[in-house]
């Protein structure tokens, strides 16, 4: 647990721009791991990536709190067609037990192009780095 904080403090600093690709830094890996849990459609792997008590603010719906209620979010996406997800993380805040990351999200659902822009808070629960908090709001639908 204390090296996974250490990692958190050194590998955070105050701020951290546009480094999607940057694998090395904790908050990322997390971020791709649910990228590609999305991908794969597999709605046990994105579950994983919330904490037990999370709550998702999605737009145009009351607050979803639970990871149950959060998976079953992502099945209902899923089984509406979306696809394709893809992430840019433009900045990342970080403490030595959490951190706020924003950026934008592109995805397919059907034949319509979606851009979104989101907010998370993770934090470090029994020794895991978990999404606890995760807002995102539409931008535009091409």
């Amino acid at each position: 647990m204390r090296a996974l904080l250490l990692a958190l403090a050194l590998l955070l600093p105050a701020a951290v721009h546009a480094q999607s690709n940057d694998t090395s830094n904790p908050i990322i890996a997390r971020i791709d791991a649910l990228v590609a849990a999305y991908n794969a459609q597999d709605v046990a792997a994105i579950g994983a990536i919330y904490a037990p008590d999370a709550a998702l603010l999605a737009p145009g719906e009351r607050m979803i709190i639970g990871r149950d209620a959060i998976m079953q979010h992502y099945a209902d996406a899923i089984e509406g067609g979306a696809r394709d997800v893809q992430f840019t993380t433009f900045d990342i805040q970080a403490t030595e037990t959490t951190a706020v990351a924003i950026g934008e999200v592109v995805l397919q659902v059907g034949e319509n192009r979606i851009v979104t822009r989101y907010m998370h808070l993770w934090q470090v629960i029994d020794g895991q780095i978990l999404l606890a908090r995760d807002m995102y709001h539409v931008l535009a639908v091409q």
